[in-house]
C-alpha cells in the first residue's frame, strides 16, 4: 500500500482539494483509495470530506474502491494505516491541518511520499521554511503547483520559492471542477456531464473542466512514477541541444 501525506502550514494551501483530486486521479486507474482526514474538521458531521464522499457515492462510486477514515489521535491514526493496509487499499492518501501536531507527525512519518501543494510564491516560501522544520527526511518531499495559469510568472515565481525541495513537473490549474469537488464528487463523471460539442451552449465549461482533469491524470501518474522511484526530468536531445520533451527516470 502506497501512502501519501498532505502537507502545508498554511491553511488554504489546496491541501484538501488536491486529496480528492487524486483519489479521482487513483480511481480512474482502477485502484482502491482511503483518505484519512487528520484534520481540524475529521469527525465533524458537515466536514468538506464527509461533503465529498456523499457526492462521490452519488457519482455511483462503491465503497470497496473508496473510503474515508477519520482520525484524531495518534492511536487513531495508527490504527487506521494498519486496517486500510489490511483490507486491500492499495492508496492511502492524508489530508492534514496547517498546524500539527503529534497525530498529524505521525501521518507524516507513515508517508512514502509527502506532498506540498502550495497556491503562489507566498506559500511556497512559508511551506519551505515548515518542511525544514517539521520533516526530517525531505528527499521524500514534492512540492506542488497549484496555479491559476500554468507557465505563468506566478507559477514559476512558486516554483522557485520552494527552494531546494523538489517540485513535482506537473500543476493544478484553479478550475471549477477542482475547486468545487465537494458538490460535484468524481471529476471524471462530472466532466462526463459537461460534455459539449463546439459551438453548443456550455462547451467553454466542458473544455475547462476537461483540461483540469487531463491535468489531474498527469499529476496522478507523476506521482505514482516517483513512488516506484522515478522522477520527471527534463530531456535534451543530443544532436540538437534542444528540450524535446519529459522523461521518467530513476
Amino acid at each position: 500500500m502506497h501512502k501519501i501525506t498532505f502537507f502545508a502550514n498554511k491553511g488554504g494551501s489546496g491541501r484538501t482539494t488536491s486529496t480528492m483530486a487524486l483519489a479521482s486521479g487513483f480511481l480512474a486507474q482502477g485502484k482502491r483509495v482511503a483518505v484519512l482526514d487528520c484534520s481540524d474538521l475529521a469527525g465533524y458531521a458537515e466536514s468538506p470530506l464527509r461533503a465529498w464522499l456523499k457526492q462521490m457515492e452519488t457519482s455511483r462510486l462503491s465503497k470497496p474502491e473508496l473510503n474515508l477514515i477519520e482520525s484524531q489521535t495518534r492511536e487513531e491514526v495508527e490504527d487506521a494505516v494498519a486496517a486500510a493496509q489490511t483490507s486491500g487499499v492499495e492508496v492511502l492518501l492524508i489530508d492534514t491541518p496547517a498546524r500539527i501536531y503529534e497525530p498529524q507527525a505521525v501521518a507524516l512519518n507513515f508517508a512514502d511520499l509527502v506532498i506540498a501543494p502550495a497556491i503562489g510564491p507566498l506559500d511556497s516560501k512559508r511551506i519551505s521554511a515548515g518542511i525544514s522544520e517539521h520533516l526530517d527526511e525531505i528527499e521524500k518531499v514534492l512540492g506542488l503547483v497549484i496555479c491559476f495559469e500554468s507557465n505563468s510568472p506566478q507559477a514559476a515565481k512558486t516554483r522557485q520559492n520552494f527552494g531546494y525541495n523538489s517540485v513535482l513537473k506537473s500543476e493544478l490549474p484553479w478550475a471549477e471542477v477542482l475547486s468545487e469537488q465537494m458538490l460535484n464528487g468524481d471529476i471524471a463523471h462530472f466532466v462526463a456531464k459537461l460534455a459539449r460539442q463546439p459551438g453548443e451552449p456550455g462547451f467553454a465549461r466542458f473544455r475547462q473542466a476537461q483540461l483540469a482533469w487531463t491535468a489531474v491524470q498527469r499529476l496522478t501518474f507523476e506521482i505514482e512514477w516517483a513512488l516506484n522511484g522515478r522522477r520527471l526530468e527534463q530531456f535534451i536531445d543530443s544532436h540538437h541541444q534542444s528540450f524535446c520533451g519529459r522523461k521518467s527516470v530513476a
